[in-house]
């Protein structure tokens, strides 16, 4: 049980390393100024909808690179 215990702890330290290290990759390389192409918003909380009905929500996309991006295919989630 204790060999479980000491497993499960490095673990979750293992992982909290990773996602700080995630975080803190993001953050510096915003901070630069970095180019890149990015959405405003990545999530948009929009109201229940009924089924059959349609719902809309708009998404904007920035493009901070000199290369051309071309959406090729987007489906609903």
């Amino acid at each position: 049980m204790k060999r479980f215990q000491w497993a499960a702890l490095l673990t979750v330290l293992v992982i909290t390393v990773a996602v700080s290290s995630a975080v803190y990759a993001e953050t510096e390389q915003a901070e630069k100024g970095a180019k890149g192409f990015w959405v405003e918003k990545a999530h948009i909380d929009i109201d229940p909808v009924a089924a059959g009905t349609d719902a809309v929500a708009t998404y904007v996309f920035h493009n901070d690179t000199d290369k051309e991006v071309k959406i090729i295919k987007a489906k609903p989630s």
